[in-house]
């Protein structure tokens, strides 16, 4: 076992007695054995390259900058049902090159209510998109801005 999978059972573990709010033995034997069979799974059903060309520096931050961004996201679509909302598929573009950080960015996008994705593909995804009524005048620049507002942006930074 490698020192990387050690750290993450201990970490799962911590986690494990954290919310089990019990600190005893059979707590921490459990908590390592569910943590084991779970980075097990993980490593066998979904198997991911490394991470390479990406400033995790500049991604410390964007957990919290995305949880700000799913909150205006949901008032923002709160408003769309109160004022008239209507459902479109279309397909977004995006700058960013790195293929993980794409991955994250559409996460992301998806995360934020009113959006489901479809597919990914390349550097463009197509998503199930809920639309207000002024929105059918926006170009499709301004619509991909819209969705992926400043998400984008702050993950094109962390690039190498």
């Amino acid at each position: 076992m490698k020192v990387g999978s050690v750290l993450i059972v201990l970490a799962l573990t911590c986690v494990w007695i954290l919310l089990r709010e019990d600190f005893t033995v059979a707590t921490i034997l459990s908590g390592l054995f569910f943590s084991a069979v779970t980075l097990f799974l993980c490593n066998k059903a979904l198997p991911m390259g490394k991470v390479t060309n990406v400033k995790f520096s500049k991604l410390a931050m964007y957990p919290l900058f995305l949880i700000g961004q799913v909150y205006v996201a949901g008032f923002h679509v709160i408003k769309l049902i109160f004022t008239g909302a209507s459902a479109e598929i279309i397909q977004v573009k995006t700058d960013i090159e790195n293929e993980s950080l794409r991955i994250l960015l559409v996460d992301s996008v998806t995360l934020t209510p009113g959006s489901v994705l479809i597919k990914l593909e390349g550097n463009a995804f197509t998503l199930l998109w809920l639309k207000g009524k002024g929105d059918a005048a926006l170009s499709a620049e301004e619509r991909d801005t819209l969705i992926k507002g400043r998400l984008e942006k702050w993950l094109i930074k962390a690039q190498k």
